[in-house]
């Protein structure tokens, strides 16, 4: 047991990584890649000390994928077989034979690993046109995409499903006898087209022979919420009585006769109190004059910038009976009175 988990081994699969056949997808693998797999091969060997041979063999498979080597390879066969899992054990020993046949220590393990599942196990191979993963039972088969692939699986009915780039995939089913072996052929299903860059929702339309006109679609852009002038009369009416309040406090606090009777008698507070007046009445017209603007305003956007309707901008427009009957139906408009008092707000018609 030392000599497999001699400092040496780590050595080895870092040198051997990203040696893999031909037939799979060959990539060097990066050094964070290659620290992945340095990291579960650890974990593995101190699994595999603890006797915990399918977690073990879960971290050799780990970084054997992450950096493809003989070393992980061979110690993720013996824990598989070591655990008991001869179909997962013969799987990975097929594998090793076929990606590095000249190793001798894949040699003294794989083949008689291989041997006693053919006698008791279902041997299939699996060919694809271009490189695939293949799962079976939902599960993964160890290695890398590669068009020819060697599994063993217990007695029963499986499904296989073979998957390339772009989401595509194919499924085909199985059963398995003891003793037996079977082949399966997948070809990989054309790439789906990108749609046209230069489509537009015009050119949509006219490929259809629809218009755009025609789709009963009322656009209404820029339209103000009715909440907006219910807003401006609120402040119009606050304005408003803010100005009738100055407007009655400037003819009683002092008053005109007040300031009338006191210039007659020549008193001195007399200047005083014609200037608390005309200070006051400037006061009433400055108000006046605000309490007239919010006024014309908000009965400009009830008028001409409020969607009284309520419709999205893609709201099917109604049809002729229901715009009769809406025309019978209860309607809201707004109105502006200015002279004696400027006045806002809204006319409900059935």
């Amino acid at each position: 047991m030392k000599c497999l988990f001699s400092v040496a081994l780590v050595a080895v699969i870092l040198h051997t990584a990203g040696v893999v056949c031909a037939e799979e997808e060959a990539s060097e693998p990066t050094p964070a890649q290659v620290r992945t797999a340095a990291e579960a091969f650890d974990r593995g060997r101190e699994a595999y000390k603890s006797e915990e041979y399918v977690e073990a063999a879960e971290q050799f498979e780990s970084a054997d994928a992450n950096a493809p080597s003989a070393a992980a390879l061979e110690l993720a066969i013996r824990a598989r077989d070591k655990a008991g899992q001869l179909d997962r054990a013969a799987t990975l020993a097929a594998l090793a034979l076929a990606r590095h046949p000249d190793d001798a220590n894949i040699q003294k393990v794989a083949p008689g690993i291989v041997q006693k599942a053919k006698s008791e196990l279902f041997e299939l191979d699996i060919k694809c046109d271009d490189p695939c993963d293949v799962t079976v039972a939902g599960k993964l088969a160890p290695g890398r995409r590669s068009t020819e692939r060697t599994v063993f699986l217990g007695p029963g009915k499986y499904s296989v499903r073979a998957g390339w780039s772009g989401e595509r995939s194919l499924s085909k089913q199985v059963e398995a006898n003891k003793g037996t072996s079977g082949a399966l052929d997948f070809q990989a299903p054309a790439e789906p087209s990108a749609p046209a860059a230069d489509a537009s929702p015009a050119a949509a339309a006219v490929t259809s022979n629809e218009k755009p006109s025609d789709t009963g679609v009322q656009q209404k852009s820029g339209a103000l919420p009715p909440a907006v002038f219910w807003v401006g009369v609120g402040l119009s009416a606050v304005a408003g009585g803010i100005t009738v309040w100055s407007g009655l406090d400037t003819q009683s606090n002092p008053g005109a006769n007040k300031v009338r009777d006191e210039c007659q008698a020549l008193k001195a507070d007399c200047n005083t109190l014609y200037q608390q007046g005309v200070d006051k009445q400037h006061r009433t017209n400055i108000l006046l004059g605000t309490t007239a603007g919010v006024a014309v305003v908000t009965a400009v956007i009830g008028a001409f910038f409020t969607d009284w309707g309520g419709k999205s901008k893609s709201e099917p427009a109604p049809d002729a009976a229901e715009s009769a009957k809406l025309q019978r139906g209860f309607s809201i408009q707004p109105w502006l009175a200015i002279g004696g008092g400027a006045s806002v707000g809204a006319l409900g018609r059935f």
